[in-house]
């Protein structure tokens, strides 16, 4: 698998199901410099699709019981210090 290229996304701009088959398309903001009315440079963020997967149904839910459990540890409060006493 190291052999594999890692492509860092933002956002899913598509997304849909056909024929058994989920369809998803991931794009990338790039951050690029240009030149407001002023002259001065400022960062435009152009987004591109920079990634397309496609996966049977049982594929999908195995991605979606993993990003389930993934949310809920990283989205547990933190216990108070009444708690850890």
């Amino acid at each position: 698998m190291s052999d594999v290229p890692v492509t860092f996304v933002n956002s899913i701009v598509q997304a849909g199901f056909s024929n058994g088959i989920y369809n998803v398309a991931f794009s990338t903001a790039r951050y690029t410099p240009v030149a407001n009315s002023d002259g001065k440079l400022v960062a435009a963020a152009n987004e591109f699709v920079s990634a397309n997967l496609r996966m049977d149904l049982f594929c999908a839910q195995q991605l979606h019981a993993s990003l389930a459990k993934i949310i809920e540890q990283q989205t547990k409060a933190a216990p108070s210090k009444s708690e850890v006493n």
